[in-house]
C-alpha cells in the first residue's frame, strides 16, 4: 500500500492525464546468445555453481513496477529482448535498435562484449546500461554513451573492506585463483585494502587442476598455513575452489570474497527499506527463483530508464538521456536512499549488501565512513581517483 501511494504520487506531480493519447516507448534489452554465465555449472556431485535463471527478469519487473508512472504520462512502455552471438552481430543489432527509435539499451553481456559494443556505437544516437558486467575498466573507458547499474569490483571491494575496518580485523591472507577474472578481482581488494590501510600478510595462488603434482600445493590447509591473520579472502570466479575453503583453513578464521561472507548489489535475505516486497514480487514473477545481484541491477536500469521517459518532460533523446544522467534523477532502489548515476564514469552510487547464503549481515556504506559530498562515493573510484583509459 504505502508503495502504491507513492508510485501515485509521483504520477500526479508529473501533472498529466492518464486521459490523453498513449505513447509507446520501446526499451532495449540486449543479451549473448546461449550466454554461458546464465548455465549452471553441474559437477559430478550435482552441487550448482553458478546460480540459474536469465536477469531479464529484472528488467521486466523493472517496467511492471513503474507501470502507473507511465500510465500517467500518457505513456506504454515494452521490452524488446534481443539477442546476438558475437561483437559484429551484437553492433549491428544496437544499430537495428536505435535506427527502430530504441535509444535506451540495457546491456546483459561480458565485459569484453560492452567494450566492444560501446566503442562501435559512440555515434549513435543512444544510451547503454551495463547491468551484468562488473569488471573495473569499463568504467575507466569513459564512454560517452554507456552507463553502469551493475556494481564494479572496487564498490563490493570497499564494501568488505569497510567491515573489516570496522571489525579490527586488518590482517587479510589473500588467495586466488589462475583466471584473469580472478586477478582483476584481487587487484581491487588490494587497491581497496591499501586504502584504508589493511595489512596484506600474503598472496598465495591456487589452480583447479587435478593434477598429482598439485594436489599438495591446493591443499586447503597447507595454502592457509604458515601466515598469521584475522581473515581469509579468496577471489576464485568459477567459485569450484572457493566452495571447499570454509572449516578447511589452518587458522579458524573468516572467509570473505568469493565465498563465506559475499559482497553484492542484492541478496534475497535483506529485509529491510521495501526490499521484501521487492523480493516477494520476482519471486511470484519468475516462480520461485530468488533475486540475485545481477537481478536487481536490471531491474534498476529499467526503473531509470522508465523515469527518465516520465519526469524529463520531453520526447527528445538528448533532453531524456540528460535527465538520466543528472542529479534531478532520483532512483528507490529499495535501500533506503535515493541512487543516481556518476557524472565522471557513469556508475549507479549504491550501498552494497554483506551477506552469506541466507542472511545479509551488513549495508555499506557502514556508519562512520563519511564523504564530502555523497557518502555513497565511499564506495568505488571517486572523482580525484579516476583516469579515463
Amino acid at each position: 500500500m504505502i508503495r502504491l501511494l507513492g508510485l501515485t504520487a509521483l504520477a500526479l506531480g508529473l501533472g498529466c492525464s492518464t486521459a490523453m493519447a498513449q505513447t509507446a516507448v520501446s526499451i532495449g534489452y540486449l543479451g549473448l546468445t546461449d550466454d554461458a554465465r546464465y548455465d549452471p555449472e553441474v559437477v559430478y556431485t550435482r552441487i550448482e555453481i553458478a546460480p540459474g535463471g536469465n536477469p531479464i527478469d529484472g528488467a521486466t519487473m523493472g517496467v511492471t513496477d513503474l507501470k502507473v508512472v507511465s500510465d500517467a504520462v500518457g505513456q506504454t512502455v515494452s521490452l524488446d529482448h534481443q539477442a546476438a552471438a558475437d561483437a559484429a552481430a551484437l553492433i549491428a543489432k544496437v544499430g537495428e535498435m536505435s535506427a527502430a527509435g530504441e535509444h535506451f539499451i540495457i546491456l546483459d553481456l561480458p565485459a569484453a562484449l560492452v567494450d566492444e559494443v560501446a566503442a562501435a556505437t559512440t555515434n549513435l544516437p543512444v544510451t547503454l546500461i551495463n547491468a551484468t558486467a562488473p569488471e573495473g575498466f569499463l568504467r575507466t573507458r569513459c564512454y560517452p554513451n554507456l552507463l553502469h547499474t551493475a556494481a564494479s569490483d572496487r564498490m563490493t571491494a570497499d564494501a568488505m573492506v569497510q567491515l573489516l575496518r570496522t571489525r579490527n580485523w586488518t590482517r587479510v591472507l589473500m588467495l586466488v585463483g589462475p583466471h584473469e577474472r580472478d586477478v582483476a578481482m584481487a587487484a581491487s581488494f588490494r587497491a581497496s585494502a591499501e586504502r584504508l590501510r589493511l595489512d596484506i600478510v600474503d598472496q598465495r595462488q591456487f589452480t583447479l587442476s587435478t593434477d598429482p603434482a598439485n594436489r599438495e600445493a591446493n591443499n586447503s590447509q597447507l595454502i592457509t598455513g604458515g601466515a598469521d591473520y584475522d581473515i581469509i579472502y579468496i577471489a576464485d570466479s568459477e567459485g569450484e575452489y572457493a566452495r571447499y575453503l570454509p572449516y578447511d583453513t589452518q587458522l579458524a578464521r573468516p572467509i570473505i570474497g568469493s565465498t563465506g561472507l559475499v559482497a553484492s548489489e542484492w541478496q534475497w535475505a535483506w529485509d529491510r527499506d521495501g526490499s521484501t516486497q521487492v523480493t516477494v514480487r520476482f519471486e511470484e514473477l519468475t516462480e520461485g527463483r530468488r533475486m540475485t545481484g545481477q537481478d536487481w541491477a536490471t531491474w534498476i536500469a529499467a526503473k531509470s530508464i522508465v523515469t527518465a521517459y516520465a519526469k524529463a518532460r520531453s520526447d527528445d533523446y538528448e533532453d531524456i538521456a540528460a535527465y538520466l544522467r543528472s542529479s534531478r534523477l532520483r532512483i528507490d532502489g529499495a535501500k533506503g536512499v535515493q541512487l543516481n548515476f556518476r557524472d565522471w564514469d557513469g556508475q549507479m552510487r549504491m550501498p552494497i549488501v554483506l551477506a552469506t547464503h541466507n542472511a545479509v549481515i551488513a549495508e555499506a556504506p557502514l556508519a562512520g565512513f563519511l564523504h564530502e559530498t555523497n557518502t555513497l562515493d565511499t564506495l568505488g573510484t571517486d572523482r580525484p581517483e579516476h583516469q579515463c583509459q
